[in-house]
């Protein structure tokens, strides 16, 4: 029997297409951050669901995003939760370290976007939206 890959690609010329396009169009650097954070955002649930779990995550890459296929796992409410509220804790803490490291040691351009980026891409996630980290911390089981 063959095992499925760890990272599968939905639509990837039509994904590799859209990305590539929105990085040329991308004057003002926006975009980069925003990929940055959303990266960041997926790492703290890729960390919750290696402690939570134990295993290899199977991801799918698509242009709406990257989801992690949880397919054939079985976690109790509280793992889920917490795998849920993993993403935006983590983008609400890097902005929270970001605004201490600037207040610290100085503002900059770079700093306020990532700060930012951060703050949206956390607080857009909490919302009570099907497929958004907010309905499944409001889902009950």
């Amino acid at each position: 029997m063959q095992s499925e890959p760890p990272v599968r690609l939905r639509a990837p010329l039509v994904t590799l297409f859209l990305l590539a396009l929105s990085l040329l169009y991308d004057h003002t650097g926006v975009l980069r951050w925003g990929l940055l954070c959303a990266a960041l955002h997926e790492g703290g649930h890729l960390l919750a669901w290696a402690i939570l779990v134990r295993r290899m995550p199977r991801l799918e890459v698509s242009a709406l995003g990257i989801c992690l296929r949880m397919r054939g796992v079985v976690l109790s409410t509280v793992q889920e939760k917490v795998l849920a509220a993993a993403g935006p804790l983590t983008n609400l803490l890097l902005c929270t370290a970001a605004v201490w490291v600037m207040d610290r040691w100085g503002y900059t351009y770079a700093g306020y976007w990532f700060a930012s980026a951060n703050l949206l891409l956390g607080v857009f996630n909490l919302l009570p939206l099907p497929g958004l980290d907010g309905a499944r911390l409001l889902r009950k089981f």
